[in-house]
């Protein structure tokens, strides 16, 4: 599907361009539950999208519940939907993603900054917050609960073909345009450009097909070194194994590439992103192909 129109000036005049292109395209409906049917206010919303929402949750929620029953799991799986749990989904990515190679090379040495501290919490916040608001509205949030505390265990970002359509993908694209905390100075702002140049990247995966996407999958300290990452790969996998699909995600770092590697992806593709005063950041493309044999639709 390609997309032929004008490109207005603004966020609100692009919502309202794309409303008449999908009404004229002959998708009144997608318009509807995307757009609604205002003229483009901030403080608008269609109880349409709500609804719509609320019906992918539950069919999302649904097929969990097919493969919890199918791996005869001990722990369920659920989906995360909300204001407050998805508040309580993004505390556990923050914490979880402390460490990571990529918001390290992102935020270059601070060995020396007094402001260290404060810059490595406000990035790790700013850039999951970025993430998350330009996914969710295309994604699910798959998460684990641990039995004996019911404090989230693990939690998944993830994306499957006809989950949601095309036209909400393009629109959550058209808000990406931000950039990090202006105190991070000049060069973490380069470095986080460099990165969202790899976006060339995933649209050549995107191209190869349908198949499922983990924008992000994250597991709690206390949890850590149990099992729970081992988990929550095997239950995207079995639902991706159910529509016959293969997996794609990105990783940094040889620790995270090993993890997926045990998990059943392999390395397709690596790419440095390079930045001025900057080591390279490499990144791997990985994949899992579909084992549709493993769980029957029922």
């Amino acid at each position: 599907m390609s997309f032929d129109f004008p490109v207005p000036a603004s966020y609100f005049q692009m919502k309202d361009t794309l409303r008449l292109w999908a009404n004229e395209s002959g998708l009144a409906a997608y318009a509807s539950s995307m757009f609604g049917t205002d003229s483009g206010s901030p403080n608008s919303r269609d109880k349409s999208t709500s609804d719509g929402n609320s019906w992918e949750q539950d069919t999302f929620g649904a097929r969990i519940e097919v493969v919890q029953m199918h791996l005869n799991l001990s722990v369920k799986p659920f989906v995360i939907y909300g204001v407050e749990d998805i508040d309580r989904g993004r505390e556990l990515l923050q914490q979880a993603y402390r460490s990571e190679p990529l918001f390290q090379w992102v935020l270059g040495d601070l060995k020396n900054d007094p402001q260290a501290k404060r810059k490595k919490e406000a990035f790790l916040e700013w850039m999951l917050d970025w993430k998350l608001k330009n996914t969710i509205s295309y994604s699910h949030m798959m998460a684990i609960a641990n039995p004996a505390t019911k404090e989230l265990a693990g939690c998944a970002l993830v994306t499957y073909p006809g989950s949601k359509t095309e036209i909400h993908q393009l629109l959550s694209l058209l808000k990406t345009g931000s950039a990090p905390p202006l105190f991070l100075g000049p060069a973490v702002k380069a470095r986080f450009s460099a990165l969202e140049h790899m976006s060339a990247a995933r649209d050549r995966l995107a191209g190869q097909g349908p198949h499922w996407y983990i924008h992000l999958l994250g597991v709690g300290h206390a949890e850590q070194g149990q099992g729970t990452g081992r988990l929550m790969m095997r239950i995207v996998c079995a639902l991706a194994d159910q529509d016959a699909l293969p997996v794609h995600l990105q990783v940094v770092g040889s620790k995270n590439k090993a993890f997926f590697e045990k998990c059943g992806f392999r390395a397709m593709q690596a790419m440095d992103v390079t930045s001025e005063n900057a080591p390279p950041l490499k990144i791997h493309l990985m994949t899992r192909v579909p084992f549709p044999k493993s769980i029957e639709l029922v």
